[in-house]
């Protein structure tokens, strides 16, 4: 059960984005899978980008001098 919050953690922000990118991988790989997989899986994409999409978290980098 997850602990709900008026903010998403970073360390939740970052799973997303490595699930993403596994997920990204299978276009990659050229793996055959069914009509209805391809649409959970771009349904899945998609909702997981909501969650980074909804959060207003930013990354400030300070740049070496």
């Amino acid at each position: 059960m997850s602990i709900l919050a008026d903010k998403t953690d970073f360390k939740v922000l970052k799973i997303i984005s490595k699930c993403l990118k596994q997920l990204d991988e299978i276009n990659d790989l050229n793996l055959k899978i069914t009509k209805v997989d391809d649409f959970e899986i771009s349904l899945a994409i998609n909702r997981l980008k909501s969650v980074i999409d909804n959060n207003e978290q930013v990354i400030i980098i300070n740049p070496v001098t």
